[in-house]
């Protein structure tokens, strides 16, 4: 089993500080988080919460379980990766699925999931468990983008970012309790920067439409557990505890 590692909310670079004496990197500063990406979870919090009264045995799962209408079959759809190839969820059976959903323009809570779900793999240190983010941004996210995407993080061998067309993905945005919003600028800039509209002229033109893509998408970020059988097991959702969400696949794993 791989060392548990402090968390790092970053990819990591070649620039980054020395390993420390467990051989992780050194915990980077990271922004606080604005106070409406903690509201993100209030959706799938209320859509779920009459479906997950504990028993005895629940209580040994460290999130939310998932029962009546949300239980079941995971909602079956099939995507693109980032090598281009589609992707059926139903290839995982037999194998405990880790599912959430990123974009691979944004700055913030993405990465922040990214980090801690590439801290639950280093410890399981297992082959049997899967890693997918499904794209919550299909005007922007492609295959090219999402294998650029995890190889910042080292990731592009070992998880799915699966991407898809507006109308597909939007499917699969409402089985999983995921609405995007997009937003008309992005927050983090400062609130004098305006957009400039398009105009023609060569490297102009071409500048002000990257310029007019810049924009951030207003997600929830669930993590699904899906057990061996296909099944929608527990739902966690931020902020994550990377050793409590390991636990929990521990047991989905175990359970035969």
């Amino acid at each position: 089993m791989s060392p548990t590692c402090s968390r790092a909310t970053n990819p990591p670079t070649s620039s980054e500080p020395s390993p420390n004496a467990r051989g992780c990197p050194a915990r980077p500063r990271t922004r606080p988080h604005n106070r409406w990406k903690s509201l993100l979870a209030l959706p799938i919090i209320l859509a779920l919460a009459a479906a997950c009264a504990g028993s005895d045995a629940d209580a040994a799962f460290n999130g939310t379980i998932l029962r009546n209408q949300n239980a079941g079959i995971a909602p079956h759809f099939t995507l693109t990766n980032q090598f281009g190839q589609p992707v059926s969820l139903d290839a995982f059976r037999d194998e405990v699925v880790v599912l959430t959903f990123l974009y691979t323009n944004c700055p913030d809570v993405c990465p922040v999931i990214t980090s801690q779900l590439r801290e639950v793999q280093a410890i399981l240190d297992s082959d049997e468990t899967r890693f997918v983010a499904v794209s919550v941004d299909p005007d922007r996210d492609t295959a090219e983008s999402a294998r650029e995407y995890l190889q910042k993080w080292e990731l592009s061998e070992e998880w799915q970012f699966l991407v898809g067309d507006r109308p597909t993905l939007e499917s699969v945005w409402k089985d999983y309790y995921v609405a995007p919003n997009v937003t008309d600028h992005d927050p983090l800039e400062s609130p004098q920067a305006s957009t400039p509209a398009p105009r023609p002229g060569g490297a102009l033109d071409a500048l002000s439409a990257r310029i007019a893509q810049r924009y951030l998408v207003v997600h929830s970020t669930p993590v699904f557990l899906i057990d061996r059988d296909g099944r929608r097991r527990v739902v966690f959702t931020p902020p994550l505890e990377p050793e409590e969400v390991a636990a929990d696949i521990e047991k989905l794993l175990d359970a035969r």
